[in-house]
């Protein structure tokens, strides 16, 4: 597992004083961006072959946040890349090696000049290390969400939330999702179906619904369509 330490950053935390889950995740892709890069296979990779990940899904189960200024490491390991699509682990831990919280991610691999799914060759797929998957358990990708009772005033996206690759970063839905919830709300587990990449100037409507003690949020054009679907666990 490569592993990347860090230092919870004032900048990073919410009125509690803990990690804030959009913040979390961050960590996540610093993580595995930091691990492409010492590999070979960082963005200026990627951009000379035309090639984009995009993520299709989290799940990200949370044992505890940890404070402002408490040390942590961060890991992540690639458990399988096959054909399009690759799958990542994630794990961060705190100064005494306890597992704070944890992740599956799956994705895909696209070439950004066609936008269509790039296929890697058997030479390509031999260039990532390969690990075995953490324990947990692995849930399905699709949300199956029930439809939304709640909505909540548009959102623009604005140029602050874009990313080298044109789309709103991942973390950023997360963080308007959260914008959804009770605040009071200790969330344990945290799921993610990416649906359509949002860019700068769309419009995104939040709607929201609970059930069995579970919340999703849904991010959706002025159609109705989903950019992403997200639930939240207690």
């Amino acid at each position: 597992m490569y592993l990347m330490a860090g230092r919870v950053r004032y900048s990073e935390v919410g009125l509690d004083g803990g990690l804030t889950l959009h913040h979390l995740i961050n960590y996540f892709q610093d993580c595995s961006t930091f691990h492409l890069e010492d590999i070979g296979l960082g963005l200026d990779y990627f951009q000379s072959q035309n090639l984009a990940f995009f993520i299709l899904s989290w799940q990200i189960e949370i044992n505890r946040l940890p404070k402002e200024s408490e040390k942590i490491k961060v890991g992540t390991q690639i458990y399988e890349c096959k054909g399009c699509f690759g799958y990542r682990n994630y794990v961060l831990y705190d100064e005494a090696d306890n597992v704070l919280a944890y992740a599956n991610l799956g994705g895909v691999f696209m070439d950004t000049i066609s936008e269509s799914f790039a296929k890697l060759s058997t030479e390509e797929i031999a260039k990532y290390p390969i690990e075995e998957k953490f324990e947990m358990e692995y849930l399905p990708r699709k949300i199956k969400a029930p439809k939304a009772t709640d909505t909540f005033p548009k959102v623009t996206i604005r140029p602050c939330q874009i990313d080298t690759n044109g789309h709103v970063n991942n973390s950023h839905y997360v963080a308007l999702a959260l914008e959804c919830l009770p605040q009071e709300l200790e969330i344990k587990r945290v799921r993610v179906e990416y649906k359509k990449a949002a860019k700068c100037g769309d419009i995104m409507i939040p709607a929201s619904v609970s059930l069995d003690g579970i919340y999703y949020v849904s991010l959706n054009d002025e159609e109705g369509h989903p950019y992403a679907i997200l639930s939240f666990n207690e």
